[in-house]
């Protein structure tokens, strides 16, 4: 019987980075070491430093919430948002400041969905003990841009999208066609523009031909699709037209748009018709069926009746009839948070100004909704020589959007795959078109019909005879012409039923203790504040749990024994199973392990075995080694012959 005893380092205490490491090390011996025929090899005593790291392993989720707090599961049915999946790269065991900085890059990843929300600037950093020094927890500061955005009208060049396949000319002032049917959308990234601002953001449209049927307004992006190598919702000239569309406005079957052919969607949309006047479009999902369509905003009504009421308090112009196309000058679009207005030749078409009568609801623009929190201009030319000018167009850039790209929008990511890296220089379209080889981000399990489900909500559906079943509003807008109003950043660490169905499976939450929350399943205060500072600032609750739920094993490569590791589906060298505590009950700092109870493992040796060195590594269940030791590591291993 032989006792090995090997160790990471020459001189106790000392790390000797680059020579030999304490999950990975090797010992050589001065005068080589027989072992005898059929022998076998068992742990005897481990001493080990672990330190107290944060375990943000494979199976930890965190999801997000930007909207109001809800009080229960049912007051989802007045809501406009939905919660934010997030994808765990953080992995493994991480350092407090370590994993400080990379949940920072998860949350500027998960909260770039909005415009207005900086999240460029979004920072963690760490808190502690006022008294002792030590760890206690994070700060996690989300803001805003707190300001109006300035108008950054597109320049030549930018991304044009021809959805129908007509071609179109955009110069920097106007988009035209280049056939009939044309429907185009600009998509500025990165520096040269963005998404609208949705802080009193406004688009303004001129030279609207009023003898030809031309359609302006605001849409979430149709982005290229990889797997089909069309835009989202078309195929060359044509809608779709089916139940498995991947269009961003759903299964746009039924031709319920607007244009020549019935196939046009957008979020908010005026049309300038010779014939039936200036008419106000947005998107809903109809009651029967709930298929998408274009319905129709009666700003003009002006007689109360069972499904209307006079709409003098919200337009300039509830005279009773549409106002004729002759009548069409500079049209703007102006956002803020969830309401939506729209004047012509600066008079006021449509606001949402008073919404105490569900008999108001088709008559005012629908909220604004996480699905079109990012919205571009968007145009449908009827005629080869029709052409609109964009004149005023105040957008966010990279300057407040961490990866400020079109396909960087949460109903892009419920669809289609995405091509978001850290600096990309051209659109997803022209990159896969050259055949790029960078990796696309699959889009999120289970979320294709994640936008039905919003579009679903009562406050979202239109109008219909049983008034009392309605959800109407006063739409949010802003807090001090600073922050979203009532709209606050809420992390979700654990099941909770009012911001995710318990149904979703795949995406139920288990970070808590991770993030310093535990017991709670999500943060009960979000620090929502305006003035030198604008946005979220909140604290862990309690300090993060700092143990390693991860197992660590004793590999030992140089050696002839064999094991299997069903996690990997291959053999290994692996000898044993550190335990979690140690024989005192300490899980982090110096831990001492005396194996009261051995298990030999065959070294299979039909001869003897000389040995000159002896490699050992702590890996975790995949065989990668372990991140959360420092010091140095002493292992003693006991050899005998099979009894």
């Amino acid at each position: 019987m032989s006792l090995l005893i090997t160790s990471s380092a020459e001189f106790d205490e000392t790390n000797q980075m680059g020579v030999a490491m304490p999950f990975q090390y090797r010992n050589n011996l001065k005068n080589p070491l027989e072992i005898p025929p059929n022998s076998e090899i068992a742990v005897e005593s481990i001493k080990l430093e672990r330190q107290a790291v944060l375990d943000y392993g494979n199976s930890n989720t965190t999801n997000f919430w930007f909207g109001e707090r809800l009080a229960s599961s049912a007051s989802y049915d007045t809501q406009t948002s939905y919660f934010i999946p997030s994808t765990n790269d953080i992995l493994g065991s991480k350092s407090p400041a370590e994993f400080a900085d990379e949940f920072t890059l998860l949350l500027k990843d998960v909260y770039s969905l909005h415009p207005d929300i900086a999240s460029d600037k979004i920072t963690v950093t760490i808190k502690t003990d006022a008294t002792t020094g030590a760890f206690a927890g994070f700060l996690y500061q989300i803001p805003q841009a707190g300001s109006p955005a300035t108008s950054q009208v597109p320049a030549a060049g930018v991304e044009l999208s021809e959805i129908s396949g007509s071609p179109a000319t955009w110069n920097g002032t106007t988009l035209a066609a280049g056939e009939e049917d044309c429907f185009a959308q600009l998509l500025p990234q990165g520096s040269e523009g963005g998404p609208l601002s949705l802080h009193s953001g406004s688009l303004t449209f001129t030279g609207l031909n009023s003898a030809s049927t031309t359609v302006v307004g605001l849409s979430r992006p149709f982005c290229f699709n990889k797997d089909r190598g069309e835009f989202q919702g078309w195929a060359g000239n044509d809608q779709l037209n089916s139940f498995d569309d991947d269009s961003p406005f759903g299964a746009c079957v039924g031709k319920k748009g607007l244009g020549t052919y019935r196939e046009v969607f957008m979020d908010y949309a005026l049309v300038c018709d010779p014939d039936d006047g200036i008419s106000l479009h947005n998107y809903k999902v109809g009651v029967e069926g709930g298929l998408p369509r274009m319905e129709e905003i009666q700003y003009y009504n002006k007689n109360a009746g069972a499904l209307n009421i006079n709409n003098g308090d919200n337009s300039s112009f509830a005279s009773g009839a549409r106002l004729p196309a002759a009548q069409i000058g500079p049209v703007t679009f102006t956002v803020t948070n969830e309401k939506v207005a729209i004047s012509v030749s600066g008079k006021l078409l449509v606001d949402v100004i008073k919404t105490n009568s569900a008999s108001y609801k088709d008559q005012v623009p629908a909220p604004t909704s996480i699905a079109n929190w990012k919205m571009y201009p968007t145009v449908y030319l009827t005629d080869k020589s029709d052409s609109v000018n964009i004149t005023n167009y105040s957008c966010r850039t990279d300057s407040n959007i961490h990866k400020n790209y079109p396909e960087n929008s949460w109903i892009a990511r419920t669809k289609i795959q995405t091509l978001l890296p850290l600096v990309r220089d051209d659109s997803q379209q022209d990159l896969i078109q050259a055949g790029t080889s960078q990796e696309f981000t699959p889009p999120w399990n289970d979320a294709f019909n994640w936008n039905q489900s919003v579009y679903n909500r009562m406050i979202m559906r239109p109008l219909t005879s049983n008034l009392t079943s309605q959800v109407i509003r006063n739409y949010k807008g802003l807090e001090s012409n600073s922050i979203m109003e009532d709209y606050e950043n809420i992390f979700i660490m654990g099941q909770n039923d009012r911001y995710i169905d318990r149904r979703i499976q795949s995406w139920q939450a288990n970070s808590a203790n991770v993030l310093g929350f535990e017991p709670l399943s999500i943060n009960i205060n979000s620090g929502m504040i305006h003035g030198a500072y604008d946005g979220a600032s909140f604290s862990s609750v309690v300090k993060p749990k700092t143990t390693s739920r991860q197992s660590s094993f004793v590999r030992v490569p140089t050696l002839t024994h064999e094991t299997y590791n069903m996690n990997t589906g291959a053999p290994s060298k692996i000898l044993y199973q550190v335990p979690r505590f140690d024989n005192s009950g300490a899980e982090t700092g110096a831990l001492y392990f005396q194996n009261g109870d051995k298990t030999f493992i065959d070294l299979k040796n039909a001869a003897s075995l000389r040995v000159t060195d002896l490699d050992v590594h702590m890996v975790r269940k995949d065989e990668r080694f372990v991140e959360d030791l420092t010091g140095s590591t002493e292992i003693v291993f006991i050899v005998r012959q099979k009894r």
